[in-house]
């Protein structure tokens, strides 16, 4: 009972906390937290539109920016616990031309150590007549690697966009396609979408607006803001907070992927960032008795933190469409509410 009465206590502080930051245009934007069994909150704050009063709710959708890879490598993971390719392939053994691809596993590129570039960093790239993850290789083929296979690890959205044309070489589909078939639709994440920036309608309901901030004030982000990119394998998928979560529930108890395949799509494998470490995509950032699994989102205009804690088997989601909030700041903040008391 005491237990029970401090979760929803810091629950309450959480809330507190989130609406204060609302009234005085800190934070907008839709916050999850779940603990083993339970949702315990899961509210909208702000505006997804500010200028047209249109309230941000739980299954208002967000863009994901890189938070969405987590996608592809969870569905990288099944194919290999169904046998239909093995972390040690090469990449070469489903996609022809890429530097050094009968060297490179989906083990390195899955754990960004494979050496590839950023696909915008090639020349003369542009979205343009691009549809799925295939018609990106011609990008990724024309550059070197930035380093040797294995001898670094280097963040890399390239990584992720060959990952989804493994998919589609797979499974005859387009990544997004294949997403809503094997992962969207059973679940049902209704509100989990691949829709390209360009075809939004900015006065309807379901999708945030994005705000950045200078010295002048708030400002509205168009949602072609990045000139035409489209979701895909690498990011930029939409989502809410309630469909992250069921994606996230499915994930860490098992159901997307065995047990055996879930820990070893969680592990270790390559060091980032200070205190976090690869897995395949997945990312865990050691916080002494706090570590947790997730991967985060930034674009300027929407931001998002999807995070699973290990010890305390609880998810806190937070995704923001004001692109000035410091979402790590939040994440410990909240932390420290749930865990340090």
């Amino acid at each position: 009972m005491m237990r029970l009465s401090a979760q929803s206590h810091s629950i309450a502080s959480i809330d507190g906390m989130l609406r204060e930051m609302t009234l005085i245009d800190k934070f907008s934007g839709a916050v999850l937290i779940a603990d083993k069994s339970h949702v315990l909150l899961s509210k909208g704050y702000g505006y997804a539109d500010r200028e047209n009063k249109i309230m941000n709710t739980p299954n208002t959708r967000f863009d994901l920016s890189s938070a969405s890879k987590v996608f592809v490598g969870t569905i990288i993971t099944r194919l290999a616990q169904q046998h239909k390719l093995k972390f040690s392939d090469t990449i070469g053994k489903y996609i022809s031309g890429l530097p050094k691809g009968n060297t490179i596993t989906i083990h390195q590129i899955l754990t960004h150590s494979a050496g590839f570039n950023d696909f915008f960093n090639a020349k003369g790239f542009s979205y343009r007549s691009i549809k799925n993850c295939t018609d990106m290789l011609p990008f990724m083929k024309s550059m070197p690697l930035v380093y040797n296979p294995g001898d670094s690890c280097i963040y890399s959205t390239g990584d992720a966009i060959i990952l989804g044309a493994v998919v589609e070489k797979i499974t005859g589909r387009a990544f997004q396609d294949y997403f809503r078939l094997s992962v969207g639709t059973p679940l049902n994440l209704a509100n989990t979408v691949f829709t390209p920036y360009w075809t939004l309608d900015e006065k309807q309901k379901q999708y945030a607006i994005g705000y950045t901030k200078d010295s002048t004030g708030i400002k509205r982000r168009p949602y072609e803001y990045d000139q035409g990119s489209i979701p895909l394998s690498a990011g930029g998928a939409w989502s809410s907070i309630l469909d992250l979560y069921k994606f996230d529930h499915a994930v860490f108890s098992a159901k997307l992927v065995d047990q055996k395949h879930l820990k070893l799509m969680t592990a270790e494998y390559t060091p980032q960032w200070g205190d976090s470490h690869f897995g395949y995509i997945w990312i865990t950032t050691d916080k002494k008795d706090h570590s947790f699994i997730g991967h985060p989102g930034d674009s300027s205009g929407w931001h998002a933190m999807n995070a699973y804690y290990i010890k305390q088997g609880y998810t806190v989601i937070i995704l923001t469409n004001f692109g000035f909030v410091d979402q790590y700041g939040l994440l410990s903040k909240i932390q420290h509410s749930l865990f340090d008391k």
